[in-house]
């Protein structure tokens, strides 16, 4: 019997529809991949046991956005059964499944992605739904972008330096190093804006609503739940150990931002699960959505109050 969709559930085809809308003009998105045709059998067979290869080479991925070429450059598992994420390298379960051996498998899957430097996420409806009703990007887009972006940022810090040599050079030696840190954050920032839809629409919101008047100022707060242990972490040596291993085990991090208006103060607030790894930080996905629902929400209240 032909199945009536390659797809497992409803959240599943969502996730790959609004990924494939949002990056398939420039990447290939491909539906359950086997893991061995994305990562080289060769390369996980010393470290892996018997079993483990076993499931290595039969098991697939639910999403993987490759190049044009064919070249893999992240991948993405939806966990609409166990309701889980990832984080640093291990699968979270938030609700209890028919399968005992599900966290086993995709902590397998986690750990030979990790082991082999290849960007792979499991996500779930919290990461996958719309940001805003007028806004069809989700956070899964977010780390999309962030992967991209930080890929393009370290290619272009081979050159970076050598680009600007003679600029860099010229400079008395106490000013080089100040140069070099502001090449290397406008190198980060353009990367950011050229491939994270999230921070490219927020940016766009920000210049729009400072640019007619719409926000004089507005403050930033990180937030972390648990909350961060009190103390000076600048004079404390142990509070700012306990504060890193609070922010590591964090359940969810967020960031709230308060804009002032002529008419009234708009205060956003956006939390996300804590998926915290060696290339995504949800802290800075959260920054950038809270920003860009912010100046959105300014936007519109001009509208409302006629504000030009």
């Amino acid at each position: 019997m032909i199945r009536k969709s390659v797809f497992g559930s409803r959240g599943e085809k969502e996730l790959f529809s609004s990924l494939h809308s949002q990056w398939g003009a420039k990447f290939d998105l491909w539906p359950s991949l086997p893991l061995a045709q994305i990562i080289d059998v060769e390369s996980v067979g010393h470290y892996l046991k018997e079993k483990e290869l076993d499931f290595f080479l039969k098991t697939n991925i639910d999403y993987t956005l490759c190049t044009r070429s064919g070249k893999p450059i992240l991948s993405v598992e939806f966990d609409g059964l166990g309701k889980g994420f990832s984080r640093q390298g291990e699968y979270v379960q938030q609700a209890p499944t028919t399968d005992p051996h599900r966290k086993l498998k995709l902590d397998l899957k986690l750990r030979v992605a990790q082991n082999e430097k290849y960007p792979f996420f499991v996500v779930a409806f919290e990461e996958s739904k719309s940001l805003d009703k007028d806004i069809s990007l989700t956070i899964v887009d977010g780390i999309v972008g962030q992967v991209l972006a930080k890929k393009e940022f370290r290619e272009s810090l081979r050159t970076l330096y050598d680009d600007h040599r003679d600029i860099i050079e010229s400079l008395p030696s106490s000013s080089q190093q100040d140069n070099v840190q502001d090449l290397v954050w406008d190198a980060e920032t353009l990367a950011e804006l050229k491939w994270d839809p999230i921070a490219k629409l927020a940016a766009k919101y920000e210049h729009d609503a400072f640019e007619r008047g719409i926000i004089k100022s507005y403050k930033t707060e990180y937030l972390n739940d648990p909350e961060l242990p009190n103390g000076d972490p600048f004079t404390d040596l142990s509070v700012l150990e306990k504060r890193i291993e609070a922010m590591k085990n964090a359940v969810r991090v967020g960031c709230r931002i308060i804009a002032d208006t002529p008419k009234v103060a708009i205060i956003e607030t956006v939390w996300l699960r804590n998926f915290e790894d060696n290339i995504v930080s949800p802290l800075h996905i959260a920054g950038n959505i809270a920003e860009l629902l912010v100046f959105k929400r300014a936007l519109d209240l001009a509208e409302i109050y006629g504000i030009t």
